[in-house]
């Protein structure tokens, strides 16, 4: 049913290999409702051949040629940016659709991103690990700004400071915080979307 009254709403997600936690929220001063909570399944399992196959996709690039590995890598941006276009766009149609004005999303981020050439990165496992979630971190974002949504990112290490400054709370008192929240939401309410909801403070501020 739709609202008699437009409000505010944002996106947060919290991005794993393949797959990303969405949370939208809104607020009215220092409460926040959880609207929506739903996976955003960028890479569709394991049993596929192997452009689609694997969520780990620059580890399975290492094992190739150069000119191939580029092949896998740009099929698998492009799908799983495709995946999450369709995630986030249903996600907002609901909303939308319920009365709510989307005022952004937020991506959480890692601190160190990976270098920039995929030779380099194939070189380092660490740098193939931080590949990884960047690649599906981008893709959430894209599809963000494909969508016409104003994107932001937050890096995690930062996350609970500055939302804690957007809800006008101490740092020590985000976790009760978040309890409360979560028990008026229900489940599920695991550190993904509590991550997450904080994020999309961060776009309501």
């Amino acid at each position: 049913m739709r609202t008699s009254k437009s409000t505010s709403a944002a996106l947060g997600f919290s991005v794993h290999t393949g797959w990303a936690a969405l949370v939208a929220v809104s607020r009215s001063g220092a409460s926040l409702t959880v609207l929506d909570r739903r996976r955003v399944q960028m890479i569709p399992g394991v049993d596929r051949p192997p452009f689609e196959r694997p969520p780990f996709v620059f580890h399975a690039a290492r094992e190739l040629p150069l000119d191939e590995a580029e092949r896998l890598v740009a099929a698998t941006e492009e799908k799983a940016r495709d995946k999450a276009r369709e995630a986030i766009g249903e996600a907002l149609e609901g909303l939308r659709g319920a009365g709510q004005s989307v005022a952004g999303g937020v991506v959480i981020t890692a601190k160190d991103p990976p270098p920039q050439s995929l030779e380099s990165v194939l070189r380092s496992h660490s740098s193939i690990h931080a590949a990884e979630g960047a690649l599906y971190r981008a893709a959430v974002r894209r599809a963000c700004e494909e969508l016409g949504l104003p994107v932001l990112q937050v890096g995690g290490h930062e996350l609970v400071k500055r939302a804690a400054h957007a809800l006008g709370l101490p740092a020590s008192e985000v976790r009760p915080y978040l309890a409360r929240v979560g028990r008026t939401a229900g489940p599920p309410w695991t550190a993904d979307q509590k991550a997450a909801s904080l994020a999309a403070v961060l776009a309501l501020s």
